[in-house]
């Protein structure tokens, strides 16, 4: 048989590199067999696999009116389309080939991936389940199964079906690049950026991995080099038109504002505008001080991977506004962590003024310490409302606190300029008390962890690292929650003393933590909880943050300073953390 002869050398050759050579065999059997489906359907194939996409769709499209019911031709368009990311188009041909053969793996295994792609997990998940346990040497069925896990929160199970996949195929680049995106949401950056690398070994073309270490170089704050990243993988792939969003916000981390407008845009032509692209549009101009443009970005925040578990509750909120606010019952939920809900109870006193028919959950922590400052008894503890379907029909209007903003803080003018956070006297005295603060020496507050926070080992130090800071006169007096004591009893052998309060829980007991803030001169940290407390307390705070992190928003300013709280002053670390600790010496040294 000539044909099949010739079509096995063609195969030959595409396999192993001689993809022009191919291409020029298979086109010269068309010109003079137009008609013969079968080096037709091979073109389509090998278009489809060098991304020549339209072309493969077209050839596809033609053999299908020959035969409609052709599964390999089917299987083929649906794939292209999958490339094109056009799910709306592959689903219908995934479920005809279904229709054809019900037990057809491959479009079960597609179809689960499509359930996937539509954020349908569940259904995603019984499909997947049912393909991996009968074919389990599947890379490709294995690595969307792990993705699901992924969106489930379930890394370690992800991580397993990943290892899975690449043990039955170690060439298999997609699962590295999953594999260190478990990592990368874990925040172990490090080990994220391992795979990242394999996967670079395994091809340096491949747009999904670079566009992996862009990733990871922005979060780094080596915006430039991401940025050459994502367009090497723009070039690779013109189709994945979600690169402008990456490039739009790398430019944004490096604060080139007329780079991330441009960006923005060609992502917004090609509806192609993400919300973590939102978000950073809100945090630019709230760097550049235009907070009322600033609001309406910052609505995003509400589609990001934190509010995940309270997607029925967004679908219930309003945002805020005359209409939302005056003369309605309005229940006000927190955010995320207690350095956010701090944040916005700046604006709750005004709030209260404004109509006091409202409840305000709250983290249980916070209760005592809001009802004291705020002077009222609204603030219930966080699910009390929101967690009851039936408490919340009691409702006119339901408010993320962080909502508040767009109505509060439209100028820079509307922030607050006194202290709004008011500590326990009978506490505050009793801890005065204690001997360390009795003696002449300077009495400094320090926190060097931020242990929750999403990306709270991007912006945490080492105890040791404050070494230049320990000089005589002055007390340094622990203020970091969470497990550190073999850290500090490591340091204490080496000379840097640093005080702490046994009786106190630093993280659960925020009152006896505000009773040791009452009563320091200065207090020095990284961003974390216990620098908003500070901060909305009113105490003198020497804030460490990372070079243009325009993650936290609220450190996040042109000058330096931060709207929100007028006490603290802002210490980036620029070329290097020594530099920046040298001027925070100079500031402990006037006081």
């Amino acid at each position: 048989m000539k044909s099949n002869s010739e079509i096995k050398n063609i195969i030959h050759d595409f396999n192993h590199g001689k993809v022009k050579s191919a291409f020029f065999q298979i086109s010269n059997l068309i010109k003079k067999h137009p008609d013969n489906l079968e080096y037709l359907y091979l073109y389509a194939k090998m278009c489809n696999q060098v991304n020549r996409l339209d072309e493969s769709e077209k050839v596809s499209m033609f053999l299908l009116s020959k035969n409609s019911n052709s599964v390999e031709y089917l299987q083929n368009l649906h794939s292209t389309y999958l490339k094109k990311n056009n799910i709306s188009k592959s689903e219908p041909v995934v479920k005809k080939i279904l229709q054809i053969d019900n037990k057809n793996y491959v479009a079960l295994r597609d179809l689960g991936y499509i359930e996937y792609l539509k954020g349908n997990i569940e259904s995603a998940y019984k499909l997947l389940k049912k393909i991996v346990n009968k074919k389990t040497t599947d890379p490709f069925a294995l690595n969307i199964f792990g993705l699901v896990f992924l969106k489930k929160n379930l890394f370690q199970e992800a991580i397993n079906i990943f290892d899975q996949a690449i043990s039955h195929n170690p060439k298999y680049i997609d699962s590295y690049n999953n594999l260190g995106k478990v990592y990368f949401d874990l925040e172990d950056l490090d080990r994220a950026f391992i795979f990242f690398k394999k996967a670079y070994k395994i091809s340096n073309n491949n747009s999904k991995t670079l566009i992996n270490l862009g990733n990871f170089l922005s979060l780094r704050d080596k915006n430039l080099y991401a940025i050459k990243a994502y367009e090497k993988a723009l070039s690779n792939d013109p189709h994945n038109i979600e690169i402008y969003s990456n490039i739009s916000l790398a430019y944004a981390r490096n604060r080139d504002f007329k780079n991330t407008n441009k960006f923005y845009e060609l992502a917004k032509q090609n509806n192609n505008v993400s919300p973590a692209l939102n978000l950073s549009m809100a945090y630019i101009y709230i760097y550049k001080n235009n907070f009322e443009r600033a609001w309406d970005f910052f609505e995003s925040r509400k589609h990001n991977s934190k509010f995940r578990q309270k997607e029925s509750l967004i679908k219930k909120a309003s945002v805020a506004k005359k209409e939302t606010i005056i003369n309605k019952k309005i229940l006000v939920l927190r955010e995320q962590g207690i350095g956010e809900e701090i944040l916005f109870s700046s604006m709750y006193k005004e709030l209260i003024a404004l109509n006091n028919n409202l409840k305000i959950e709250t983290d249980k922590r916070l209760i005592s310490i809001f009802e004291r400052s705020f002077q009222n008894k609204i603030f219930v503890p966080d699910g009390h409302y929101s967690k009851k379907e039936e408490a919340l029909k009691e409702f006119d209007s339901i408010i993320f606190a962080g909502s508040l903003c767009a109505y509060f803080r439209k100028n820079k003018k509307d922030f607050l300029k006194a202290p709004y956070l008011v500590a326990d006297q009978t506490k505050t005295k009793e801890a005065k008390k204690n001997q360390i603060f009795s003696s002449h020496q300077l009495k400094i507050g320090l926190s060097w962890k931020s242990v929750i926070s999403v990306y709270g080992k991007l912006k945490s130090l080492k105890l040791s690292e404050f070494a230049p800071l320990f000089k005589k006169g002055r007390q340094f007096i622990n203020l970091q929650y969470g497990d550190v004591e073999g850290e500090i009893n490591l340091e204490e052998n080496k000379n840097l003393e640093l005080y702490s309060f046994d009786k106190i829980d630093l993280f659960n007991d925020l009152e006896g933590l505000m009773s040791i803030l009452k009563n320091i001169d200065v207090f020095v940290t990284v961003s974390n909880s216990t620098a908003h407390i500070a901060a909305a307390m009113g105490i003198k705070t020497l804030l460490i943050c990372p070079k243009k992190s325009s993650t936290y928003f609220y450190w996040s300013n042109e000058n330096n300073i931060t709207p929100w709280y007028k006490n603290v002053e802002i210490f980036q670390v620029d070329k290097s953390l020594n530099i920046t600790l040298h001027k925070i010496d100079k500031v402990l040294n006037s006081l």
